[in-house]
């Protein structure tokens, strides 16, 4: 649709190049007599518009994979993915309720099923008398006298039957829902990533280019222990048939070397990554980075206090979310009124253009402070 309406716009007049850039979906190709076109009357008409195709993605911004597996071996072990006790974990709280509510349904429709049939065989009393034997043995009451007898074996094998099943699935039940409560899914909702990840200095005295995405958790009782991050580059390119390949995933340091990379999230944090000779983002500048053929994915992992649960929060940067030269604009500011710190949550998404900063990284005698420029803020 972007590109319809740049073509569109055409016949009114012609885009400038800065907004085409800004728009991140087409570029102005070189006006050269080869991107230059001739009508008939011999006037040069407006220079060719080159479209980028959209890059996918391999995960959302919500972290979810958006990988399709498809012709996967194996099918046992496909049954056993599809397992009732593994899949129901996954499943909806509402779909887990129907399909409970179902099973106990089922049951009570087929014996009401076989007394319709069986009425005259059966005896009204006797029915409900059954019933209640039932409900206790399931339950473990206790009756105070035994009502089965030698006379009809065939009843203590249907007891049995009823007792195995019926604890097979009360336990199943009551583990599904013990295994959703702690299941820390809403927790990792509360980890809350930037939107858009920015290249500027380390700060006002280091001028190396770095790469910035800020991290927080809106949570305010509930923290989490041993939490630390992780960030990947998966490279894609076009093969000789065409068709968009991925390369590889490279990991990129954000200070895991030297122990930055374990972060307490009590407040908003900014994981750096130094562009270094090291980094795969070396050599990429301002032009370049929106010609791009890579992701950058982030992953946060932790553990809840509260049930000891481990959780991953993930997302994902494409190129045309990176900005460039500029830096988060500081959000935990002292009130001097009030003598405590503030964390202003508007100022979240909120960046500020830098001044152009070196290329290369500069030499330093302080080791520790190169580990530190590739951790955190």
């Amino acid at each position: 649709m972007i590109a319809l309406d740049l073509f569109g716009g055409l016949r009114n007049r012609r885009p400038s190049e800065d907004e085409l850039i800004a728009n991140g979906c087409a570029s102005l190709g070189v006006k050269s007599e080869a991107s230059l076109m001739e009508n008939n009357n011999g006037a040069l008409k407006a220079p060719m518009l080159v479209v980028d195709p959209p890059l996918p993605r391999l995960v959302s911004k919500d972290g979810k994979c958006l990988l399709r597996h498809l012709h996967v071996p194996h099918p046992i072990r496909n049954t056993y993915r599809q397992a009732i006790s593994h899949d129901t974990c996954h499943k909806e709280e509402n779909k887990q309720c129907i399909a409970n509510v179902h099973s106990f349904v089922s049951a009570f429709l087929f014996s009401a099923v076989h007394l319709l049939r069986n009425r005259m065989l059966v005896i009204q009393q006797y029915s409900i008398n059954v019933w209640c034997f039932s409900l206790e043995s399931q339950h473990t009451i206790g009756y105070g006298y035994r009502y089965m007898t030698e006379v009809c074996p065939p009843a203590f094998l249907v007891l049995c039957v009823q007792l195995i099943i019926g604890v097979l699935l009360q336990t199943m039940l009551a583990g599904i829902v013990v295994a959703k409560v702690l299941r820390p899914k809403k927790r990792r909702q509360e980890i809350r990533f930037s939107r858009v990840a920015v290249v500027g200095p380390v700060d006002d005295h280091d001028r190396r280019p770095t790469l910035m995405i800020r991290i927080a958790d809106i949570q305010k009782k509930l923290y989490l222990a041993e939490s630390h991050v992780r960030l990947y580059m998966a490279c894609s390119r076009i093969n000789r048939r065409g068709q968009r390949e991925l390369i590889g995933v490279k990991d990129m340091n954000v200070g895991y070397d030297s122990g930055w990379d374990r972060v307490l999230l009590l407040w908003p944090i900014i994981v750096r990554h130094v562009i270094d000779e090291q980094s795969p983002l070396y050599g990429l500048t301002r032009d370049t980075l929106q010609h791009a053929c890579f992701e950058l994915i982030m992953t946060v992992e932790g553990i809840v206090e509260a049930t000891g649960m481990t959780f991953q929060a993930r997302t994902s940067f494409l190129p045309s979310e990176i900005i460039w030269g500029h830096r988060f604009t500081p959000m935990v500011v002292l009130n001097e009124k009030v003598g405590q710190y503030e964390v202003q949550y508007n100022l979240f998404e909120e960046t500020e253009h830098v001044n152009e900063f070196t290329s290369q990284s500069e030499d330093s005698d302080d080791e520790h402070s190169l580990h530190n420029a590739s951790g955190f803020v």
